[in-house]
């Protein structure tokens, strides 16, 4: 069976607050809810933003591990919002494909939700590796702050699971 993916390089888990670039690559355009709304949605409606069960804070402090761990160069940084910009280099051909991921905190509280924006530099189409990068991304992150400290499950027993669809591989 073939798997079919859209013409489109800009992929985001947050569709109604897409995270924005603030340092702008050469040639980036903004992100277009409107326009790719529809195709993320058939294509990729399991991608949703990650809800976590920890401070948000703490979430960012993973979030700038984990992007140090995949060898990603941070373009840009603002901790006080709880957001980084970087650029990930495709290891076949090495395009530049540019990334942001924001913390915010949870609209219940206590927690924190995880919005993340993937976008190929070159190209219409990514055959959906920006999708694949974000869910990657969600769930080593979510692997990495379940039953950390500051979380239910840190105290013993069994960590719950991250909310949110996204976390699955």
């Amino acid at each position: 069976m073939t798997r079919h993916f859209p013409r489109i390089n800009d992929i985001t888990s947050d569709r109604e607050r897409p995270p924005a670039f603030w340092v702008k690559p050469p040639a980036h355009h903004a992100y277009n809810a409107l326009k790719f709304r529809a195709l993320t949605e058939q294509a990729y409606g399991d991608l949703t933003n990650l809800e976590l069960p920890v401070r948000p804070a703490d979430a960012f402090a993973r979030v700038l591990e984990l992007v140090k761990e995949r060898g990603w160069r941070v373009a840009a940084k603002d901790d006080l919002g709880r957001r980084v910009q970087a650029v990930a280099i495709t290891s076949l051909l090495r395009f530049r494909d540019d990334v942001i991921v924001e913390v915010r905190p949870a609209p219940e509280g206590g927690g924190s939700t995880v919005a993340m924006r993937s976008k190929s530099r070159l190209g219409r189409g990514d055959l959906g590796a920006n999708a694949q990068r974000i869910r990657e991304f969600f769930a080593d992150l979510a692997a990495g702050t379940v039953g950390a400290p500051g979380t239910a499950g840190a105290t013993g027993g069994e960590s719950p699971a991250p909310r949110g669809k996204a976390g699955a591989r």
